[in-house]
């Protein structure tokens, strides 16, 4: 069974459709929702749906924590032996989200993960990132190198992961440590998951299936404004610098690959003026020389 969790932060608007899609899920066990001290009607809203489920738990933050903060609130929370996360603004395609689970079960996976989709105006587009393959597979590519080479193409939303396996180690003091590593708040917490995962020879598969939809929001934690003020570069360059080592099966070429993703981030971040864009140079010279 499956253990939804849902971080919200002001986004009652669009809830209501991502507590539906997860409401559809054939092996629904519960949809936890993490309410991170939203100003807006998030309560009145989650009220009016659990009058319709007794599978909705709701729970809301004394103080804004942050959407990774939050996730790992609701994985403790949690009573199922498999979870996936859901942005409150985004959600699931019912039918696959429910083959990827009979998927992780039938190859005894890990974690699994499906495509996401992306709607625009009101519809929904086939989303071909270049980390994408073409076909199913179970454990036939080095993940961790290339989560490093495509960039994040794992979608948090349509990843299913053994519960097991987080509670082990996936807490707050986790999070605390990598926010005071990086030196502020984290954004990117569901990228570096993967990448920790991954460098652990987890087990994962991938089922060639659209399983979700990505709402893509302004001021999102994947928005325009991510990418746009530099955050996305600079979360990418920490993460290179967090989990590459001597270890790593990396060869010239794949690191030269990485750098230019990530310099080709920096150079699309237009809120940032030359200042700005120097200081992250000499942040990470292993990453801007």
């Amino acid at each position: 069974m499956l253990s939804i969790l849902i971080p919200s932060f002001n986004n009652s608007k669009y809830l209501p459709i991502a507590v539906a899609s997860a409401l559809s899920l054939k092996n629904l066990g519960e949809i936890i929702i993490i309410d991170d001290n939203s100003i807006d009607d998030t309560k009145v809203v989650v009220k009016e749906l659990q009058r319709h489920s007794d599978k909705i738990r709701y729970f809301k933050n004394k103080k804004n924590i942050g959407v990774g903060f939050s996730f790992i609130k609701a994985i403790k929370l949690s009573k199922f032996s498999y979870i996936l996360m859901c942005n409150s603004d985004d959600f699931f395609i019912p039918n696959n989200i429910d083959k990827l689970l009979e998927f992780l079960m039938k190859h005894k996976l890990d974690l699994a993960y499906g495509k996401m989709a992306i709607q625009k105006e009101g519809k929904v587009y086939k989303y071909k990132h270049p980390g994408y393959k073409n076909k199913d597979y179970i454990n036939d590519r080095d993940e961790f190198k290339d989560l490093f080479i495509f960039d994040m193409y794992m979608p948090s939303f349509g990843t299913i992961m053994k519960s097991s396996i987080l509670k082990k180690f996936y807490n707050a003091k986790y999070m605390f440590d990598l926010n005071q590593s990086f030196g502020s708040r984290f954004k990117a917490h569901d990228y570096d998951l993967f990448l920790n995962l991954s460098k652990k020879r987890k087990k994962i598969g991938f089922l060639n299936e659209f399983v979700c939809v990505w709402k893509p929001e302004q001021n999102s934690q994947s928005g325009n404004d991510y990418f746009q003020t530099g955050s996305a570069a600079r979360e990418n360059a920490f993460l290179f610098g967090r989990y590459y080592d001597k270890d790593c099966t990396f060869d010239l070429r794949d690191i030269k690959i990485i750098k230019q993703r990530i310099n080709k981030k920096l150079n699309l971040a237009s809120k940032l003026n030359l200042l700005q864009k120097e200081k992250i140079y000499q942040e990470f010279p292993y990453i801007f020389n």
